[in-house]
């Protein structure tokens, strides 16, 4: 048979984006029931905090996405029984009082699809999953059987539990966000699984839903470690060493899996000056550049090939950062050229990370968090006269529904045994005069007080991704050269269940500068 399906808008409108195995956008099938009966998936936005650090942030409700558009067909087996329908068969860390509201939200969509709805007999464990091998997982998982498919039916290509699943999160999100206080297990987002009836499967209900989780991880990405071969490097190897760390942006915050308990925090920035020798320095400028023999002056400016006016956008909600669109950025090709091509002296930096950081995974940020608009890995190259914002590259207390959410949830950035999200710039000039300034600076919101780092040639700065922070555009006489620096986003996974996400990972470094909220 043949239905006609609606084409949603880009994840970075809110959605959920396709597996990445797929390489394309999730499709809409609606082929069950009448178009017009599903709601579009509600939309989150970064809260107006984005540009004002931690003491004000807040996760936004928005209403419903548009963007649907009809006429798109795609064909389907006819072995599909019309009469489809959904048994939810396990649960995890979705308490007593919220289970049936769920299952509610569950029942609705089918009955708007004209499918059949069964949650008799369900498995539900009251407590989040918790497993040694997926550590800094959330844990509140929701398995469904699907009745009615071919034992053939492929779940992982198939358009229509693509689409089930899109649906039947946005109705969680929804009925979630209507019931958000603070950050607590009971408003965090639930994974949805689907199998295929099991009958007498011997697999524990601890397996199975261990299994969803780790799919999903798989289909998007969500914790593959850098490239980089080992660094050779040792723990106490002087490199590693920070040449010094600044605390501030100082709060009391909701402590993780602690209801009712709080703890002071802080953000961190760390400056390392001996990891990048000039060498790697070197090379790395010119992985930016463009690897080629085309000699190009920069004090005329960044070099057209590459770079391009309004290509700056490194952050989610670029309202809050539209001065920074008129900068340079490096063009399309270009990032896609860094991101996906081999470059040895990426391949060498990012080993260099991993001996940096020995206790954790560390990861590029994948897609899901925050939709492909947004590269992992990018440079910037400011010029007299540009103009920036503050701004803060991700907080995972904020981040939009998605498979990210879904598996590990919201939660401050640095809490116990929860993925840390971390920026990692690298200033790339080959020579820059103090004169020139263009500094990367920092805000403590509490005090409106701000510390500056300054951009010495191959000095690596490591900073969470939750502080705000600025670019600061060169003075008149650096006359028309940029100050170029490489920017990983990246998030650092934990090893263990409930492990210290400190970034010094037990190593004896230089006591912190306490800045700001952070010294009051």
């Amino acid at each position: 048979m043949i239905v006609t399906i609606a084409r949603p808008a880009s994840a970075g409108d809110g959605l959920r984006p396709a597996k990445r195995k797929r390489g394309r956008e999730v499709m809409s099938l609606l082929g069950l029931a009448s178009l017009a009966l599903v709601q579009p998936i509600q939309s989150f936005q970064l809260g107006p905090s984005l540009g004002l650090g931690r003491s004000q942030s807040t996760l936004c409700s928005t209403g419903s996405v548009s963007g649907y558009s009809s006429g798109v067909e795609a064909e389907f087996d006819d072995d599909i029984d019309n009469h489809l329908g959904l048994k939810v068969v396990a649960s995890s860390g979705i308490d007593d009082e919220q289970l049936p509201l769920v299952l509610g939200a569950i029942r609705s969509t089918c009955d708007k699809y004209g499918m059949t709805f069964d949650s008799s007999g369900i498995h539900a464990i009251s407590k989040p999953l918790r497993s040694k091998s997926l550590p800094g997982i959330l844990g509140r998982v929701l398995l469904v059987e699907m009745a009615g498919v071919p034992v053939s039916f492929d779940f992982d290509e198939s358009e229509l539990t693509a689409q089930l699943k899109i649906d039947l999160s946005g109705q969680i999100d929804q009925l979630l966000a209507e019931h958000r206080h603070g950050i607590t297990n009971t408003n965090q987002p639930i994974l949805l699984g689907f199998q295929a009836p099991r009958g007498d499967s011997k697999q524990s209900v601890q397996s199975s839903l261990e299994y969803v989780i780790q799919k999903e991880m798989s289909d998007y990405g969500l914790r593959e470690a850098v490239a980089g071969a080992s660094s050779g490097l040792s723990a106490e190897d002087k490199t590693l060493a920070p040449s010094y760390r600044v605390e501030l942006d100082g709060a009391m915050i909701e402590t993780v899996d602690c209801l009712g308990k709080t703890h002071f925090d802080t953000s961190s920035l760390i400056v390392f000056d001996d990891l990048v020798n000039d060498d790697l320095r070197r090379r790395l400028l010119n992985v930016v550049n463009g690897e080629d023999k085309e000699i190009w002056d920069d004090t005329q400016g960044p070099r057209p090939a590459r770079w391009v006016r309004g290509g700056l956008f490194d952050v989610a909600n670029d309202d809050a950062n539209q001065s920074s669109a008129a900068c340079y950025g490096l063009s399309e090709h270009a990032i896609m050229d860094i991101c996906y091509n081999e470059h040895p002296a990426i391949t060498e930096f990012e080993s260099k990370l991993s001996a940096l950081f020995p206790c954790f995974e560390v990861t590029r940020l994948p897609e899901s968090v925050l939709g492909p608009q947004i590269s992992p890995v990018t440079a910037n190259a400011p010029t007299h006269g540009d103009d920036f914002d503050f701004h803060i590259d991700c907080d995972p207390l904020q981040v939009p529904p998605s498979p990210w959410a879904d598996v590990f949830g919201r939660y401050p950035n640095r809490s116990r045994g929860r993925p840390r999200f971390v920026s990692c710039l690298v200033y790339l000039n080959d020579e820059w005069n103090e004169a020139f300034g263009a500094p990367t600076r920092f805000l403590d919101p509490l005090t409106q007080e701000v510390y500056d780092v300054t951009p010495k040639p191959g000095r690596v700065l490591v900073m969470d991704q939750d502080l705000s922070h600025t670019v600061v555009a060169p003075t008149q006489a650096a006359g028309r050269r940029p100050r170029y620096s490489l920017v990983w986003k990246l998030i650092l996974h934990p090893r263990t269940q409930g492990q210290e996400m400190k970034l010094s990972c037990g190593r004896n470094w230089p006591e912190p500068i306490l800045f700001g909220s952070a010294n009051i």
